[in-house]
């Protein structure tokens, strides 16, 4: 087998036009392009989603922002910008394009998806004047996930003039993050069965985890869910969330996973959500396990590009509306005595067993999960003054 490829590789010494769209999978070496080949002299302007992500760029050495100045001269200096913050800028500023010689637009599907949901003036602004033609300041924008784009050209059909895309996404001779196995969940409460399934793991080999969901609600159920398992688990959102800020505590793991990729000791589950699909680069050996609770294709890429190495399981969310395999362990109370319908549905409640519409699965979906787990399920019908009753026998 031929040895994979970064991103360099494929574009060292090329010469890209002017609007290319660099589409390259996660942990295809994109950063590392960017700034050990594509930055050479010249006045550069940095364009990212977030402020996390802007953390990590400011560490470049000659990278500078409102918030980190550079000292000395040299061939060349980055300007680090969110989109928003550039937004404000050309909004009254009409040739702050102009002062650049190169703009990088990172994860630039992130400026059309935000936009989009938020209707922001400053990210339409962005968007506005990232999507023009330059004379003297070439664009050249990057994503794994381009799904975003191909919405924004459907309502500016001249991108597709303007855009140079270079695709990598289908290409196998490029290195990406490997997921040896992969599972699916249609329900926030299914994450507790693949927390089981790796029960050992986490005890005795030091694994650890990544769950990724949308809202902090969710994040507080799924850290419950970990305490009831004996899990160290923590939840990092955004920093500039002033209506539910984080904590010290919050913030101090947040620093540590951001300088230095790894999840502080004793916490093994970190709970993240949009605020870090992109931006943090998590090279602990020991996450192994991600779950996704979104069946956003997009989010689910970005989200699992976050574990900078191949993983041993990916768990996504699904719309199917088949339940998706779990394992369950029965207690032996239930065992080899007759059941209600009422007592069957106490155990599904007790195992928390939930479909796509958050429901509790019927007892024939259970009966099905129990015989996939290896119990056999008998039914016995009584009749008692003159009422007839269905009770149920689990065996294994």
């Amino acid at each position: 087998m031929n040895e994979k490829q970064y991103l360099s590789h494929f574009l060292n010494g090329q010469e890209l036009k002017n609007n290319s769209l660099i589409i390259s999978p996660t942990g295809s070496g994109k950063t590392h392009f960017i700034f050990n080949n594509l930055i050479e002299e010249g006045h550069y302007l940095y364009l990212c989603d977030n402020e996390n992500l802007k953390t990590v760029i400011e560490e470049n050495e000659r990278a500078f922002s409102n918030r980190k100045e550079i000292l000395g001269f040299d061939n060349y200096s980055v300007n680090v910008m969110c989109y928003k913050e550039f937004g404000s800028q050309v909004r009254y500023h009409n040739n702050f394009v102009k002062e650049f010689d190169m703009i990088i637009c990172d994860e630039i599907h992130n400026l059309v998806d935000y936009q989009t949901f938020n209707d922001d003036t400053d990210l339409s602004h962005a968007i506005k004047e990232l999507f023009k033609e330059y004379n003297d300041t070439k664009i050249v924008y990057f994503t794994a996930t381009p799904h975003y784009l191909e919405l924004l050209k459907e309502d500016h059909s001249e991108l597709s003039q303007t855009l140079n895309i270079i695709d990598f996404s289908n290409n196998k001779e490029i290195r990406r993050y490997i997921n040896r196995r992969e599972a699916y969940i249609n329900n926030l409460s299914q994450v507790q069965f693949q927390l089981d399934e790796y029960k050992q793991s986490f005890e005795y080999a030091g694994m650890k985890c990544l769950i990724f969901t949308r809202e902090i609600r969710a994040m507080r159920e799924l850290e419950k869910m970990c305490k009831s398992r004996d899990l160290k688990s923590i939840c990092i959102w955004s920093r500039n969330n002033q209506v539910i800020e984080m904590d010290l505590e919050q913030l101090r793991v947040r620093d540590y996973l951001l300088k230095n990729g790894t999840l502080l000791e004793p916490y093994n589950v970190l709970i993240i959500n949009r605020a870090l699909e992109t931006g943090i680069n998590i090279t602990d050996k020991d996450m192994n396990l991600a779950i996704i609770n979104t069946t956003n294709l997009t989010q689910q890429i970005q989200a699992r590009g976050r574990i900078r190495h191949d993983i041993d399981l990916l768990v996504v969310r699904t719309k199917d509306q088949k339940l998706p395999e779990v394992k369950i362990e029965l207690d032996g109370k239930y065992m080899n005595v007759e059941l209600t319908k009422e007592q069957m549905e106490e155990i599904i409640a007790d195992l928390n067993l939930k479909d796509i519409r958050s429901k509790y699965i019927t007892v024939t979906s259970f009966r099905n999960v129990l015989s996939k787990n290896g119990y056999r399920v008998k039914q016995k019908r009584k009749t008692e003054n003159y009422v007839k009753t269905t009770y149920y026998i689990i065996s294994e």
